[in-house]
């Protein structure tokens, strides 16, 4: 799925990814932390695995998300 969302204020990047992964936490449980190289990490666990991060532009964030199913 390729989805755009706009929000109408500001939001550093910090707090967005907190509210992604704090969401996902309690939705598919705890997420580990895996390093991926300096300044990159992904987050996931045995149901999904994010990747998040700032495209550059200011406000405009990606996420890649892949579902795991058994």
């Amino acid at each position: 799925m390729d989805k755009t969302i706009e929000y109408p204020h500001a939001i550093d990047f910090t707090s967005f990814a907190r509210g992604v992964l704090d969401a996902y936490g309690q939705a598919y449980g705890k997420l580990r932390v895996v390093p991926i190289s300096f300044r990159k990490e992904i987050y996931k666990n045995e149901k999904v695995s994010l990747d998040l991060y700032p495209t550059g532009s200011e406000g405009i964030f990606d996420i890649f998300i892949e579902y795991r199913y058994s």
